[in-house]
């Protein structure tokens, strides 16, 4: 459960402290920042938590604090980093002696990044990109590789790596012309 109720405090030009009540003082809390895990699984017999994470003043970041009745249970970020090594598939063909995968990313030249003999008996392959990806377009080939050497596209695919989203401009919050009301500004 994503607990929206989180207090940030200050605590030196690094860190600062961030509080929030759990449901229950059993309940397993998880802090990530950005989509990386910095805290967790925190238990500490009451509600009230209570960590200093790292994170500068004037900083902007994707937060998030779990909360779940179990500590066993595995929390991934609801906003996790791009997935620059994606799993490739594709089906066997009957005359193939060899497979081999190629890559071109936008604007470059292709390059083959993996080669295997085929296996007999195995109808379906399935790899995880054997090289890391940059953020943008990205187009993968296989090729099934005959007896006599002749190469033919078994499949092909487009994939598109995104960076994280540009820092937004610096929201000031200021008090309002009266108790409970705020000022909102976006600055540039």
């Amino acid at each position: 459960m994503l607990n929206e109720n989180v207090r940030i405090t200050p605590a030196d030009s690094a860190n600062c402290q961030l509080a929030w009540t759990a449901p229950a003082g059993d309940w397993a809390s998880w802090v990530f920042i950005n989509g990386r895990h910095v805290r967790g699984p925190l238990v500490t017999g009451t509600p009230e938590r209570m960590v200093k994470v790292p994170l500068a003043a004037q900083t902007i970041v994707s937060l998030e604090v779990h909360d779940l009745p179990d500590a066993a249970t595995n929390v991934d970020p609801i906003a996790p980093q791009p997935n620059t090594r994606p799993t490739i598939q594709w089906l066997a063909v009957a005359d193939a002696v060899r497979y081999r995968l190629y890559h071109r990313a936008y604007g470059q030249a292709e390059e083959r990044i993996f080669d295997t003999p085929a296996r007999e008996g195995l109808d379906r392959y399935e790899i995880t990109s054997p090289i890391t990806l940059t953020a943008g377009w990205h187009f993968f080939r296989v090729e099934a590789v005959s007896a006599y050497g002749q190469e033919s596209t078994r499949q092909a695919w487009a994939y598109f790596v995104m960076d994280a989203p540009d820092v937004p401009p610096l929201l000031r919050v200021t008090a309002g012309s009266a108790d409970g009301l705020y000022n909102f500004v976006l600055e540039n």
